[in-house]
């Protein structure tokens, strides 16, 4: 568990990162889901705890999306309840807005909406620590339907009571190189300093105190402490698994899509209300793996660019419009300002003839790069040997349907204005629900 870039392994200085946050935070709360890193995490500020003799207890927030491998319920009921003189649990089973990149006609999901209860991929659970649409504590803060987002925004800033609050999150620098940019992000307002905080609402700081771990240093910390691990991780290896691969996270989003079939051979009860809940799971489980950039070939007698218009004929008018309104979005910025490429791409790009031009310089971490603009989008660009995501292109359009990647993360865009709008008016609609109840 050593590193070569500092004198503490990463263990001590995990250590060194809780003294600080228990110094500085009056309140602290566990973001807690049941993975490897926030189990980890959890059973790290535990053992801190109990060595130190604090009595105090931390808040640990959970947010159900109704859809658990029994594994994961197991575990989190499990270390929960042997530790409860220390945890202050909120458990929640809210009618919440999730992310659904498995279907062509749900850009999202509700959670435990009350008009789905026939459909509930299981039942509610009965725990004295779950918060539900009937008992919640968040009064008129909370909306039914509101997005997931907002709910995490709106519990931070509830959970604070006004006070300085630590959200600990077990999110590590090793899984992707977006959560690297994050935890390195020197714009961001952090607490004395320390990079691996950042300001998140009003009280509340985003803290990750174990962002330098690696998965060996997961599974090292668990076998000589001897924590309590979710044993779905055991299944995951005698599966064949790979490590990397391996996650615990809403079924139907896009960083856990290409493991949903893994729930018709570890769960297969799970599975199949998997299934009648969300239209496509089957579809995307099967041949989620195979839908890749190059797995696509055009149908005859059209370009990318006619394809992606018949795939926009096809669709519902709301995922329809949804696509379209984020390709003018693509086209425009791309037409206009351009985007950073390195100058292995850019070279790439004069060897196979593209037309281009060059818009100035962009900062990209400590380097700047060249903003390449690109006035019209080409058909396709499969002579690249970058990843074909990182330029535009009709094809590039035509794949991002056919992932039914409604957020259209593929492409690296935020959420659109309109989709802003679209959450604030499904708000409106159930606030009085909320209200009411």
């Amino acid at each position: 568990m050593k590193r070569i870039y500092k004198e503490d392994d990463v263990y001590t200085a995990s250590i060194k990162r809780l003294d600080f946050i228990f110094e500085n935070f009056e309140r602290i709360y566990l973001s807690f889901s049941g993975g490897k890193d926030s189990g980890v995490m959890l059973n790290l500020i535990l053992q801190y705890m109990k060595e130190r003799g604090i009595k105090r207890k931390i808040g640990i927030q959970i947010l159900d999306n109704e859809a658990n491998y029994e594994y994961s319920l197991e575990f989190m009921h499990r270390i929960l309840q042997a530790n409860a003189e220390y945890l202050e649990v909120y458990w929640c089973c809210m009618p919440i807005t999730l992310p659904c990149t498995v279907s062509a006609y749900e850009i999202d999901w509700q959670c435990w909406g009350e008009a789905d209860r026939h459909r509930w991929i299981r039942p509610m659970p009965e725990q004295e620590y779950i918060v539900n649409l009937q008992n919640h504590p968040f009064g008129d803060l909370f909306h039914e339907n509101m997005n997931y987002d907002h709910f995490w925004d709106m519990f931070a800033e509830w959970y604070s009571q006004g006070k300085p609050t630590a959200n600990l999150i077990g999110i590590r620098t090793d899984e992707s190189l977006n959560r690297f940019r994050a935890i390195m992000n020197d714009a961001k307002e952090t607490k004395g300093g320390h990079q691996w905080t950042k300001k998140n609402t009003e009280h509340v700081w985003n803290v990750y105190p174990i962002y330098d771990w690696r998965t060996r240093d997961i599974w090292v910390a668990n076998a000589k402490f001897e924590w309590d691990y979710n044993k779905l991780y055991d299944t995951f290896y005698l599966a064949g698994v790979p490590i990397s691969r391996m996650r615990v996270a809403s079924p139907f989003m896009s960083e856990s899509k290409s493991s949903l079939n893994l729930y018709r051979v570890i769960d297969g009860q799970t599975w199949a209300r998997l299934c009648a809940r969300v239209g496509g799971a089957n579809f995307a489980a099967t041949y989620g793996k195979q839908l890749n950039y190059h797995s696509f070939t055009l149908p005859k007698g059209h370009t990318w660019k006619s394809f992606v218009k018949f795939l926009l004929a096809t669709l519902p008018k709301e995922s329809a419009a949804n696509f379209r309104s984020r390709f003018i979005q693509s086209i425009l910025f791309w037409g206009r300002v351009g985007r950073g490429l390195n100058e292995e791409v850019i070279a790439d790009l004069v060897k196979n003839n593209v037309r281009f031009k060059i818009n100035g310089t962009t900062p990209h971490g400590k380097n700047e790069l060249r903003r390449v603009v690109i006035k019209v989008p080409p058909d396709d660009l499969d002579c690249l040997s970058c990843h074909n995501s990182d330029v535009t292109s009709w094809k590039r359009f035509a794949v991002t349907i056919l992932k039914n990647d409604h957020t259209c993360k593929y492409m690296g865009l935020s959420p659109t204005k309109h989709q802003a709008e679209r959450q604030k008016a499904i708000q409106k609609k159930y606030s009085k629900v909320g209200v009411e109840k």
